[in-house]
């Protein structure tokens, strides 16, 4: 509001400055009483999307994912003065660091990761912001820039709980899983981030729309992988190869035919490890079955054991059905 200005209608002085359109309104009356210049108001026309891009005076938000964050600064190479230019670009390259160098060869890449992968752009900025990190600190020398970007994404992926397995990411950055694995166990010495326990749940609903299970056998596999859970029978065990193993067991009890081959794929895993997980889980089951009411209704319910007792049986419903 301003106070100094005096509507010549009504005598009020309590006016109203609309920047949008560039005006003085009296609060009384509503009349125009002056006009102002507004920075607000655009004081060019553009007839295509490239004079529109070529004439804006602001541009996309900086970005960690861009090698300059979005904010570049070019020396131009128009027709009238491109040559007399030539030496202080060429200059102008030789100059940049040779982080800034790694990093135009990095975050390209990451963008086909971001393709490739489906990635959400959190997770993108996240990876960009530990390469960043890692490059800064001197950690790539000795190692490969895509091995190192490829160990960023899949520890942001594990802090941002984006279930991603180290298998599909080698595929996708065409690097070999072991690589990964190593930058990976490097990166998490190095900045101690806090990573979350893997959701189990979230696993075995990414494994069940792969392969197309339908939403009530989806339920009976997160409600028995939470009692095993809760039994600490998965600790120690990769959470994909664990989470395919109980939903095939849930695709058994319910009448819906998975193969082995069918969720190893979609998890990421090999049918062998599925048929272990499945053995062990077994044989946990039936060790906790001597001192665990629990571990006899999954037997009964999961794999109709005959270690169990005939008075579990409502329990076992009630358990893991409601």
């Amino acid at each position: 509001m301003q106070a100094s200005v005096v509507c010549s209608a009504c005598k009020n002085e309590v006016v109203v400055t609309d920047h949008e359109c560039g005006e003085v309104i009296c609060s009384r009356c509503g009349i125009v009483i002056d006009r102002v210049e507004s920075p607000a108001v655009q004081d060019w026309r553009a007839f295509s999307v490239d004079e529109f891009y070529r004439k804006s005076r602001t541009g996309a938000p900086t970005s960690l994912a861009r090698y300059n964050k979005g904010l570049l600064t070019s020396i131009g190479n128009s027709k009238a003065n491109g040559l007399n230019f030539n030496r202080i670009r060429v200059w102008d390259f030789r100059i940049q660091a040779a982080n800034d160098r790694s990093l135009k060869q990095a975050l390209p890449e990451l963008e086909h990761l971001k393709e490739s992968l489906g990635l959400p752009d959190a997770i993108v900025e996240k990876s960009a912001y530990f390469y960043r990190k890692a490059s800064r600190l001197g950690l790539i020398k000795g190692r490969t820039v895509s091995s190192v970007l490829a160990a960023s994404v899949y520890l942001a992926c594990r802090e941002l709980e984006n279930p991603r397995t180290l298998s599909e990411i080698a595929t996708a950055s065409n690097v070999a899983r072991k690589k990964i694995s190593r930058d990976y166990r490097m990166l998490v010495r190095m900045f101690d981030p806090k990573i979350p326990t893997v959701d189990h749940a979230r696993c075995i609903t990414r494994i069940a729309n792969k392969v197309g299970v339908s939403e009530k056998t989806k339920r009976i596999a997160v409600k028995i992988m939470r009692e095993i859970v809760a039994m600490q029978i998965s600790a120690g065990k990769g959470p994909m190869g664990i989470a395919a193993t109980v939903l095939y067991i849930a695709c058994m009890h319910a009448g819906e035919v998975k193969t082995q081959k069918e969720l190893s794929i979609a998890a990421g895993v090999t049918e062998v490890t599925i048929r272990n997980r499945y053995s062990e889980l077994k044989k946990y089951l039936q060790d906790f079955a001597k001192s665990s009411t629990l571990a006899i209704a999954i037997l009964m319910f999961v794999f109709q054991s005959p270690v169990i007792m005939h008075s579990a049986t409502r329990y076992a419903t009630t358990v893991l059905l409601h």
